[in-house]
């Protein structure tokens, strides 16, 4: 009886400590990438809008996504460094807590990342119905170029025939 207890806590320990580097890895993974991305947004070029900078690259139309980001970013960098603070001494003690601090920053990184993809979505967006309005302004142009070589072409046709 007491030997099958043992393997029971041996097996479940490894299970644990296994658990306990997976979320130590994502963890620190989370505070790399928060970390870039604070980075790229340092050195990005920057205009001020309303009295704040924004980077003109994604962001110029929409200072407050801007601002959304930066928060996401900044409470996914401090949650992942608290829960790895946490589990430096005291793992077993403030498990819970640190579980906590490991969801709070996969959140915020994910929201950091849709709000990256959303921005990029209207940039593009905002490009394509750009060039819809510039092929709209030369329509009349394109028609009368392309009316001329099928024209040129039919009578070329009917010179053969």
């Amino acid at each position: 009886m007491n030997l099958e207890k043992e393997t029971i806590d041996s097996e479940t320990h490894d299970v644990s400590s296994s658990q306990e580097k997976l979320e130590t890895r994502l963890l620190i993974f989370i505070l790399y990438s928060s970390f870039a991305i604070a980075l790229l947004i340092l050195f990005l070029p920057h205009q001020n809008v309303n009295g704040s900078p924004v980077p003109t690259f994604l962001f110029a139309a929409h200072p407050s996504l801007f601002h959304a980001l930066v928060f996401a970013v900044m409470l996914s960098f401090a949650a992942a460094s608290s829960g790895l603070l946490i589990g430096i001494n005291s793992r077993r003690q403030y498990a819970t807590v640190q579980r906590y601090y490991l969801v709070i920053s996969v959140v915020s990184l994910a929201s950091a990342l849709s709000i990256l993809a959303c921005a990029s979505f209207l940039e593009i967006f905002k490009l394509v119905c750009s060039g819809v309005k510039l092929r709209q302004l030369n329509e009349d142009e394109v028609d009368s170029v392309l009316v001329f070589r099928f024209r040129k072409i039919g009578s070329v046709y009917e010179l053969v025939n």
